[in-house]
């Protein structure tokens, strides 16, 4: 087991290793694991991941892990903060479950929240946003329960499954976590 990052109650994550990157090329070739996501529109392939991981790992504007079960240390899926803006102290916040049997547990909001705990006390944001597509109806209340707000939709904006799909775009703010922060830390633990 590779030694967690951060820790909640039912998931950990840590950096991402190369021996995820096959386990991710089944997900995303899984049409109900991808349906609503802007990834798995191409086959996906090894070689096309590990040369993103390798970009990824060297881009100062991307903090990207692997989500692992604490039952069983079991890689389940990714999450992170892509185009980290050091000037603008914003982010995008991105969370992918791929393992079908850890889906509607809480696990994504629980990712979301342990995000967010690092983009405002490790990276010093001012603001976290994510875009969801607004047929994730699912989704949308969990990141309103994680004390996100919409700030608009962008209409059309994704085009999956033979047609196209709104994308609602959602943010927190610094003060907004602030007024919140106990019930986030309570869930989001430095592992030491």
């Amino acid at each position: 087991m590779t030694t967690p990052f951060l820790t909640g109650r039912q998931v950990y994550v840590r950096g991402i290793e190369k021996s995820d990157l096959p386990v991710m090329v089944d997900w995303l070739s899984d049409h109900e694991v991808t349906r609503l996501l802007y990834r798995g529109g191409r086959p996906a392939h090894l070689q096309f991941l590990e040369e993103e991981w390798e970009r990824e790992e060297r881009d100062p504007a991307v903090v990207n892990f692997a989500v692992c079960d604490r039952a069983d240390d079991r890689f389940i899926g990714t999450t992170g903060i892509w185009g980290v803006n050091a000037m603008m102290r914003h982010g995008e916040f991105r969370v992918f479950i791929g393992d079908r049997k850890s889906w509607n547990k809480g696990v994504g909001t629980e990712c979301c929240k342990l995000m967010v705990v690092y983009g405002f006390e490790k990276l010093n944001l001012n603001k976290v946003w994510l875009g969801v597509n607004a047929a994730n109806v699912g989704g949308v209340k969990a990141y309103e329960k994680a004390g996100f707000t919409r700030e608009g939709v962008l209409r059309q904006e994704q085009y999956r499954n033979f047609q196209y799909y709104d994308v609602i775009r959602m943010s927190i703010l610094r003060d907004e976590y602030a007024a919140i922060r106990d019930g986030y830390l309570d869930r989001a633990r430095e592992s030491r």
